[in-house]
């Protein structure tokens, strides 16, 4: 970095404002929150964090969110500070554990802060790549938790999308770690984004236009749906193939990905000779770091490569994403159909970004694609220092065409963030071992949720107080406000079960309740007002009605924004069943519970495994087929492989640990799908790779991703085994004959 106005350059380019307020708070030691659009150099403050601390002899730790981007990192940083100076950690894979820069999943840092904090005590700066993550259902809760459990020297760079919530997660994370956070935001685009519709016959348009264009021939159509040509990806490659590329093409689904770039392949060719050469290179200096490519897929990519045409997407071999990558680096690649997952932190900028469609499947339902979710793919689009703008054209097909289902495309809507907080039993187990009650709960309260409720709860709490002062006469009718709002409550109890009572005895029963609770609400009404006969006092009683009813939604606001009853009620629900499970004895961790305790994800039933001698038991091949088949989710319509393994010990403790989750919690977590349990079988038996696939219709990284899963829960399981020498022996010869050749990640 150069000293002119001390940090106004770095790795050669001049810094943009935002991101030298950045740094200079980073050079008072500062903790900095930094929200920016997609695509304008927010990574370049990560990477002046890591090579400033290393060269200061101080440790870092870089968090991703997904494994491809701590790959992808771990790459980068050898480049730049020498392959020593750098290790990875992120569960199936570990190098150089002890290095200065750590890069790993945010997971991963997460386990170490509950478990091993000593490990981290001297890191200065942790930085948590794409922050916004906090919001995913499924794994935000851990963003919080490493926010909440980071010791107070230890210092962060958080970096995020545009969202417009950003000061509240600062002001969080400042009340949690006691500690100032600065927040950073910059909305202005360096190259300036574009947006459109796309259809065959309006061309580039707005949804104005379309929906214009849709009522007319909605009108001419004796079925009132309009009948058009539909527009496919075709149309759209033909509208920018001169102007407008090289281009990303999002499309929601693998299948598609494929054949899209199969019918483009045989329509387009967009590489020159030389252009073809340097593809046939570049593919072999990649192959060169992989010790064989078996896949079927190969071929048939390898022609589409050597047109300019791509696809990429999580169901493809990491050796073949890798090619893609490198290609698409090298912009050697003019159209390359993608997923959403190609979104996600990798930093590969093109001059358009293309959608297939507005909406997705988020696993349960086919959904519009949110602005946030929009705008992360859409920044792609511009290249600094190439394109004068970007552009970002949605497809729009007018027989299918819902204006509801499309994003604003306006970056000042995109959704604020809304935490996800929830207990792992690994979280109440390590709670439990590290805290007091008291502390636990206060540590409860600490959480995202319970902030953000915390403000508009206020609100509430100040409407309630209004309407007391209104119903003060009655509420004394009642004995107090807490018979009152008992009365209210037990009536909204009453109409909820009602709602979902379907025998008629049980409705019978319910009515009569509720007209006795109503009747004396009333009567409370009435002894108000003795002098004044019941008739003539109706539209004052309406009245009073409607301000009851009014009460009760504020009280049920109340309850919903009081999430601390909810953390505290389901802590003390799975520490009950911890207890249940002889894991928990009078406070303390029985060896069942610190052994769960050091397992993050499948904790009961790799714990009960354990427990019941099964690792030893089981030969290593077999080992390997049952760490597959422990929380492996088939994909829709995936069909189970039949083999002869004898799952029966599993199958019972599987079945025990579903009652008891169900008996008390309601729900359950444990899973244990055998669909590909037969191949991880032969694969540790040595078979190749080639004769997996030819027996299953499983995506080949999905299989690899399923193995690796494998390796991860071995891993952890040797490591929580510390004291049984013969068993991590064991675990180490199951992972040998897992991690080979296409399942090897090679970096």
């Amino acid at each position: 970095m150069t000293k002119q106005a001390e940090t106004r350059t770095y790795r050669g380019y001049v810094l943009d404002p935002f991101q030298q307020q950045a740094v200079d708070y980073i050079d008072q030691n500062k903790s900095v929150l930094v929200a920016a659009p997609t695509g304008v150099g927010k990574t370049l403050i990560a990477d002046y964090i890591i090579e400033k601390i290393y060269r200061e002899g101080g440790r870092v730790v870089y968090t991703a969110p997904i494994k491809a981007l701590s790959n992808q990192k771990f790459r980068e940083f050898k480049g730049v500070v020498g392959e020593e100076a750098v290790g990875i950690l992120t569960g199936d894979v570990v190098i150089n554990p002890d290095a200065p820069i750590l890069i790993m999943t945010t997971e991963i840092f997460r386990n170490m802060l509950h478990e091993d904090p000593e490990r981290v005590r001297d890191v200065r700066y942790v930085i948590f790549d794409e922050i916004h993550y906090i919001d995913d259902p499924e794994r935000g809760s851990v963003w919080e938790e490493s926010l909440i459990f980071m010791p107070p020297s230890m210092r962060f760079l958080g970096l995020s999308a545009t969202i417009p919530n950003v000061d509240q997660l600062a002001s969080w994370i400042q009340e949690v770690q006691q500690q100032e956070v600065k927040v950073v935001t910059n909305n202005h685009r360096v190259v300036p984004l574009k947006h459109a519709l796309f259809e065959r016959s309006l061309g580039f348009t707005t949804m104005n236009r379309v929906q214009k264009r849709y009522k007319r021939l909605a009108a001419q159509s004796p079925t009132g749906r309009p009948e058009a040509e539909s527009t496919t990806h075709l149309d759209l490659i033909k509208a920018i193939k001169d102007d407008y590329l090289p281009c990303l093409f999002f499309t929601f689904s693998r299948r598609k990905c494929e054949s899209n770039a199969f019918e483009l392949g045989e329509a387009e060719d967009f590489l020159t000779r030389e252009q073809k050469r340097q593809v046939a290179e570049a593919i072999d200096e990649v192959l060169e770091r992989y010790p064989s490519l078996e896949s079927g897929r190969w071929p048939h990519l390898r022609r589409l490569l050597l047109k300019g045409i791509a696809y990429h997407h999580a169901g493809m071999l990491p050796v073949l994403k890798d090619i893609v990558e490198e290609l698409f680096t090298r912009r050697l690649i003019a159209v390359l159909y993608c997923t959403e997952t190609f979104a996600v932190g990798l930093n590969f900028p093109c001059k358009t970004v293309c959608f297939d469609s507005s909406t997705k499947w988020d696993g349960i339902t086919f959904r519009p694609i949110s602005n946030r979710e929009y705008f992360q793919m859409a920044g792609r689009a511009g290249r600094r220092g190439i394109d004068e703008e970007g552009f970002a054209f949605m497809l729009v097909d007018l027989n299918y065409f819902d204006p509801s289902q499309f994003p604003s495309m306006n970056e000042d809507e995109v959704e604020p963030l809304q935490s996800q907080f929830s207990l792992t039993y690994n979280s109440i187990l390590n709670l439990v071992k590290n805290y007091g009650e008291e502390e636990i709960y206060r540590i409860l309260g600490q959480n995202f949720a319970t902030y953000q409720a915390s403000a508009e709860r206020q609100g509430v709490l100040v409407e309630l107080e209004i309407l007391q002062d209104e119903l003060a006469p009655y509420i004394k009718n009642m004995r107090g406000l807490e018979q009152f709002e008992q009365a209210l409550k037990k009536r909204i109890e009453l109409e909820r079960k009602l709602s979902t009572a379907y025998n008629k005895r049980t409705r019978s029963g319910l009515k009569k309740e509720l007209r006795a609770l109503t009747q004396r609400l009333d009567s409370a009404f009435y002894r108000a007002y003795p002098k004044r006969e019941r008739a003539s006092l109706r539209r004052e009683n309406r009245r009073f009605r409607r301000k009851v009813k009014a009460y009760e939604r504020l009280l049920l606001r109340e309850q919903a924004l009081n999430p601390l009853e909810k953390y505290i009620r389901e802590f003390e629900d799975k520490k009950a069943l911890l207890e249940a499970l002889g894991y928990l004895e009078h406070d303390e961790l029985t060896a069942a519970g610190t052994f769960a305790s050091q397992i993050h994800g499948h904790e009961l039933l790799l714990t009960e495994l354990f427990m019941e001698g099964l690792f030893h038991a089981y030969p290593p091949p077999e080992l390997n087929a049952v760490m597959v088949a422990v929380g492996y989710e088939p994909r829709k319509n995936e069909l189970r492989i039949k083999h002869r393994l004898d799952f029966g010990p599993i199958q019972r403790i599987y079945l025990h640990l579903l009652k008891m989750e169900r008996h008390m919690l309601g729900y359950t977590t444990v899973q244990f799908h055998d669909h590909v349990a037969a191949l991880a079988y032969r694969w540790s038996k040595g078979e190749s790779f080639n004769d997996l696939l030819e027996d299953t219709s499983v995506d080949e990284g999905d299989l690899v991703f399923a193995f690796r899963r494998g390796i991860d829960l071995l891993r952890q399981v040797r490591n929580a085994a510390a004291e049984d020498p013969v068993l991590q022996e064991k675990l180490r010869e199951c992972i040998g004959l897992m991690d080979r050749d296409e399942v090897s990640i090679w970096l």
